[in-house]
């Protein structure tokens, strides 16, 4: 097993009974590997081969999956009871409506991933049965996942480490004239030799081309005297995510350039430095927008950063309308951006919130100065 599920099951329960749910029922790939811990990739692809895990607040849990699956659930699941149907023969709706009648939920409060299972599903489902009180679950799952365990926090520090080591690796593998895709090309390969499984996502864009939010790198040329702006992250380890971002400074530096990423450098650092257990996410937002403010720096983004794990933006968003509060073990990847002089200049890393203060888990000697290609 990946870690103890039966901490989060218990967790999950006290959930429950605060929302008066008898079950729950997971059908995200990322929940289903959370909560069941087994990962079903095709999943992610092909929406309709739904794998679910029935979690009643009290009862045996059940897990449902697609016949082909078999041999991966049998060797993940901590879940005893499992169910398998014939894709495209048998509807994995039906098997959950007969598990929830014969475990008596079939007319009990259900809480259930509404914002992933597809609409055809749902009309079925309530068709099988008119007497069950569907809810949505998902906030509940995200607060269960929103304390890391020390082994996830192992993990995603490692991943994190091993995504700034691959583009600081790079830097020293390329020069100005170079495009970047040859660029990219190399921070994948370290990436991969590192240790990742797979490059989840990987943005890029040199000079104009930085303001796109998810540019992809192409045969531009990296022009001596321009920024870059780089935002990727891969999967490792059971699907625990890294996400990264630098700008970096292309031969030699343009002084007004450089001025105002030493000017984000600056508010990024105090923006960390507030990041303590008791803040709000809210409250955090408007420090780093008056900290923006006091350095003559434009501030438009709707969040400064995102919670971390198996999902890439987990909650809590570190947004203006969120007023949760950060805890002990919650880790966060802090970014905000500053779009000036056409050109968007950005910077990330991963947090982890302690009694002693914020910890920075992707660079362990810190220093968020500038990069360069020389």
């Amino acid at each position: 097993m990946l870690i103890n599920n039966l901490s989060r099951y218990d967790r999950l329960k006290k959930y429950m009974e605060e929302e008066g749910l008898d079950v729950t029922v997971v059908i995200s790939p990322e929940n289903t590997l959370y909560f069941a811990e087994t990962y079903i990739m095709t999943q992610t692809d092909i929406r309709d081969r739904l794998a679910i895990a029935v979690l009643p607040l009290s009862g045996e849990p059940a897990m449902i999956a697609c016949g082909i699956e078999r041999g991966t659930v049998e060797a993940q699941t901590w879940i005893k009871d499992k169910r398998y149907y014939i894709e495209f023969q048998e509807s994995p709706i039906q098997f959950l409506a007969d598990v929830l009648d014969e475990k008596g939920l079939s007319k009990k409060k259900v809480g259930i991933e509404l914002d992933y299972l597809m609409a055809h599903y749902y009309k079925e489902l309530v068709g099988r049965m008119p007497g069950a009180d569907f809810v949505s679950c998902t906030r509940l799952f995200d607060k269960v996942k929103m304390i890391k365990e020390d082994k996830e926090i192992a993990i995603l520090s490692e991943a994190a480490n091993i995504t700034r080591e691959s583009l600081e690796k790079a830097l020293a593998e390329v020069h100005p004239g170079c495009t970047e895709r040859i660029f990219s090309s190399k921070v994948k390969i370290n990436m991969l030799n590192g240790g990742a499984d797979k490059i989840s996502f990987f943005v890029m864009g040199s000079g104009a081309k930085s303001i796109q939010v998810h540019a992809l790198p192409d045969d531009t040329i990296m022009e001596d005297g321009e920024v870059m702006r780089l935002d990727f992250g891969g999967l490792f380890k059971g699907n625990y995510q890294s996400d990264f971002a630098r700008t970096v400074m292309i031969g030699k530096p343009n002084p007004k350039y450089l001025d105002i990423y030493d000017r984000l450098t600056e508010v990024y650092q105090h923006v960390i430095s507030c990041m303590k257990i008791g803040v709000t996410a809210a409250e955090l937002y408007d420090i780093c927008s008056r900290k923006f403010k006091e350095y003559n720096l434009p501030f438009s983004t709707p969040h400064i950063g995102h919670s971390l794990g198996i999902g890439l933006h987990e909650f809590p968003m570190l947004s203006p309308k969120e007023n949760f509060a950060l805890e002990e073990n919650m880790v966060f990847n802090i970014e905000p951006v500053v779009v000036a002089e056409g050109r968007m200049f950005h910077m990330e890393d991963l947090i982890q919130i302690t009694p002693e203060g914020p910890k920075i888990l992707s660079n362990h000697d810190f220093n968020p100065g500038v990069l360069s290609i020389i």
